[in-house]
């Protein structure tokens, strides 16, 4: 489903952030702005190839804001991105009300088949990096060991910044999904599915603290955050129990993450 691929998507990217040892709660604000800049510029050329392009563009850019706030100028992670969660939606709600239609032949990157495909072109690439390259390796590394990684002679910061610009380009592909599904760009479109991909990554196991967890725990949590929204629209329940729902899953399994972290530093200790 459309809610499945976004949330998917936007997991894939937290998920280098969180394993890092970082934290990234704009990635839905940078969907927003980077769909708006494409969807201005669809409306005004006519063309799908270069607003596309531009679409990824800004949202690397972005990312790479909250990289350079978190690594050169040592802001917080939550604090960073709660900042800019706050800045690029607004930026996004002033440039873009409502456009729509976008230009035909681009709603077919929404179709069922297409958005679960960009999906999982993203999981793959996601998965290769982290196994068969050495970045992949230095991102474990930098929320599991970081002074081992400083000591080998790899920068943790630059390891760290790039997996917020690898989550700002996930934010560009889901932005492309969300827009060629609704086929239309509202700079509010997609408010609190930070939360939604938050869930997905750590229901997948992906460690809060750094260090552990893999994208393919992602794809399962958000599926699981798809069919909850999805169910709980079919039988008719209140949708504010789905943003419930999410904040007793989040603190549950973060929650025994930590115990189990815990327990294993003491047992660790004790040998």
């Amino acid at each position: 489903s459309r809610d499945a691929a976004v949330i998917g998507i936007l997991g894939t990217g937290l998920t280098l952030v969180g394993m890092a040892g970082g934290r990234d709660l704009s990635c839905a604000s940078v969907l927003a702005l980077s769909a708006s800049v494409m969807a201005v510029l669809m409306d005004r050329t006519g063309s799908i190839a270069l607003p596309v392009l531009a679409c990824l563009a800004t949202a690397a850019l972005l990312g790479t804001g909250n990289a350079l706030l978190v690594t050169r100028l040592g802001v917080p992670p939550i604090v960073a991105t709660l900042a800019t969660l706050s800045l690029y939606r607004v930026q996004a709600m002033k440039m873009v009300t409502l456009i729509s239609p976008l230009p035909p032949g681009f709603s077919r990157l929404g179709a069922g088949w297409a958005a679960f495909a960009v999906f999982a072109a993203v999981l793959t690439a996601a998965a290769l990096a982290l196994a068969r390259t050495p970045w992949g390796r230095h991102v474990y590394a930098a929320g599991g060991n970081p002074s081992a990684l400083r000591l080998s002679g790899v920068s943790v910061g630059a390891t760290v910044g790039w997996t917020y610009v690898a989550s700002g380009l996930c934010a560009g592909v889901a932005a492309l999904v969300a827009s060629a599904t609704l086929n239309s760009v509202q700079g509010n479109m997609f408010p609190g599915y930070e939360l939604d991909a938050v869930a997905a990554v750590v229901l997948g196991g992906t460690a809060i603290t750094g260090g552990r967890g893999g994208v393919a725990g992602t794809a399962l949590g958000a599926g699981i955050m798809a069919v909850l929204r999805n169910g709980l629209i079919v039988a008719g329940l209140d949708v504010y129990w789905y943003q419930a729902i999410i904040g007793v899953a989040i603190l549950l399994t973060g929650g025994l993450d930590v115990l189990f972290s815990r327990r294993h530093v003491l047992r660790e200790s004790a040998r």
